[in-house]
C-alpha cells in the first residue's frame, strides 16, 4: 500500500464503530487522569497518588491494546478489536519491557557521551562545543532506536513473541524490508495528522467543566486506533 492509502483508511477506522471510539476514549480518559485532575485543579498529593496508580494501569491496558490495533492494520481488517482487560494489561508490561530493553542501549550511551564531553571539554567554549556536538549524536541514536522500537512493537504484534521483537536482526531486516525513508514519511505524515487532531481537541477543551474530559475521550481515541492501525498497515504493505 502507498502511503496515501494507509493513512486514508486509517483516519476512517476509528469512527467505523462509535461505541467501541467510545470505550477506548474512556480508558484513554483513564490512562491521562493526573492530567485531568490537575486540570479542575484537583492537586492533592492523596488525590493525585491515586490517580497516577489509576493512570498507570490504564495506560498499560491501552498500550496492550494497541498491539491488538495493530495485528489488525497487519491483517487488513477493518474490525476494531474487543477490549480484553486482562489479557491486554499482561501485553501492556511485555510492551513496556520492549520499550525499556530498546531505548536502555541509547539512555546509558547518551549517559557516557554526555558525562566524557563535560569531563574532556577544556574551557567553557570547548565544552559547549563538545556537549553540542554530543548532543546531536545522542539525538540521532535516540531516533534510530525508535525506528527499530516501532517496528519491533509491530513485530510483537504480528507474533506475538519478545523475543522475535527482541531479535535485533530480524528487526533490521524488516526495517530493510519498510525502508527507513518510507518510516520518516510515515511518522511525519502521522505526526502533521495528529497535531490537526490535537489543535481541533484543544479548541474543544475550552468548553467549560466538560471539555477537558470530552477532548481527552476523542483524542486518546482517534490517536489509539488512527495511529496503530497505520503502523500495522505500514507493517504489512511495505
Amino acid at each position: 500500500m502507498s502511503l496515501g492509502e494507509i493513512f486514508s483508511d486509517a483516519i476512517k477506522y476509528p469512527f467505523s464503530d462509535i461505541t467501541k471510539f467510545v470505550i477506548i476514549g474512556i480508558i484513554s480518559l483513564l490512562a491521562s487522569l493526573t492530567g485531568v485532575f490537575s486540570s479542575f485543579g484537583m492537586d492533592g498529593v492523596a488525590v493525585q497518588g491515586i490517580a497516577a496508580i489509576i493512570a498507570l494501569i490504564f495506560s498499560l491496558i491501552l498500550s496492550g491494546y494497541a498491539l491488538r490495533v495493530i495485528k489488525k492494520g497487519i491483517e487488513y481488517s477493518d474490525d476494531i478489536p474487543e477490549i480484553d482487560f486482562k489479557t491486554n494489561l499482561i501485553d501492556g508490561i511485555k510492551a513496556l519491557i520492549i520499550n525499556i530493553v530498546y531505548f536502555i542501549i541509547p539512555a546509558i550511551i547518551a549517559f557516557l557521551l554526555l558525562g566524557a564531553s563535560a569531563l574532556i571539554g577544556a574551557g567553557i567554549n570547548h565544552m559547549v562545543a563538545s556537549m553540542g556536538l554530543s548532543v546531536i549524536v545522542v539525538i540521532i541514536l535516540f531516533l534510530i532506536f525508535a525506528i527499530f522500537e516501532m517496528v519491533a512493537m509491530a513485530r510483537f504484534a504480528d507474533t506475538g513473541d519478545m523475543g522475535a521483537a527482541l531479535s535485533i536482526g530480524s528487526v533490521f531486516e524488516d526495517v530493510k524490508r519498510i525502508g527507513v525513508v518510507n518510516i520518516i514519511l510515515f511518522e511525519i505524515v502521522a505526526l502533521i495528522i495528529i497535531i490537526v487532531a490535537l489543535v481541533i481537541a484543544s479548541a474543544v477543551s475550552l468548553i467549560p467543566y466538560i471539555g477537558v474530559i470530552i477532548a481527552t475521550i476523542v483524542l486518546g481515541a482517534f490517536f489509539v486506533l488512527f495511529y496503530y492501525k497505520a503502523l500495522g498497515l505500514l507493517y504489512a504493505g511495505a
